[in-house]
């Protein structure tokens, strides 16, 4: 694995080469940065640049990811890869 150290690339290249990856298969939740938290509720993360956002646990699925892609707005930028979410 290339490390933010080592690579040749801007950060926005890096980022976007990174996060353009298809997601596994086992995936619990189909929005990115979801997953299934204990008690039944919904867990919001971000990772940028090695670094862990916790973004707490929310009732549905569907506020973890608004959590989500708020927070990858203001930490990554105009360039941040968000969840399209049905209105």
């Amino acid at each position: 694995m290339v490390s933010y150290l080592t690579r040749k690339m801007s950060d926005k290249d890096f980022y976007l080469s990174q996060a353009s990856r298809p997601r596994p298969a086992t995936a619990y939740s189909k929005y990115r940065g979801v997953s299934k938290g204990n008690k039944g509720l919904y867990r919001a993360t971000l990772t940028y640049k090695g670094r862990r956002y916790y973004l707490g646990n929310h009732a549905s699925e569907i506020e973890a990811a608004h959590a989500y892609n708020k927070a990858a707005l203001a930490i990554i930028g105009e360039h941040a890869i968000i969840n399209n979410i049905p209105e």
